[in-house]
């Protein structure tokens, strides 16, 4: 993209969905033994969703662009429900609305 608008990700460091361990990804399962019938890493690897994304955010910010990773603690996987002060304050950022 020639415009690259910046970027906020907005995460709890206890979100067990999006995680690089998530009982939610079947072939983590797989490779703790959990899920039977599992291919193995070749065919079936698990998904380190944080990992991941935070790579494509990585290629996203050497090609031009900028991201601002905000990890809040003892939070889950709904940061906007659990730490919504937190996360307005994040999003008002992106904005020129000032916070309250």
């Amino acid at each position: 993209m020639p415009d690259k608008p910046p970027i906020t990700w907005v995460r709890g460091d206890a979100d067990v969905i999006v995680s690089d361990t998530s009982l939610f990804d079947l072939a983590y399962l797989g490779s703790l033994g959990v899920a039977p019938g599992w291919p193995g890493d070749e065919v079936c690897p698990p998904q380190p969703m944080v990992g991941q994304t935070r790579a494509v955010l990585e290629r996203y910010a050497a090609a031009g662009g900028a991201y601002h990773e905000v990890v809040l603690p003892d939070c889950g996987h709904s940061p906007h429900l659990e730490r919504p002060a937190e996360f307005v304050a994040e999003l008002l950022a992106l904005t020129d609305v000032p916070a309250i």
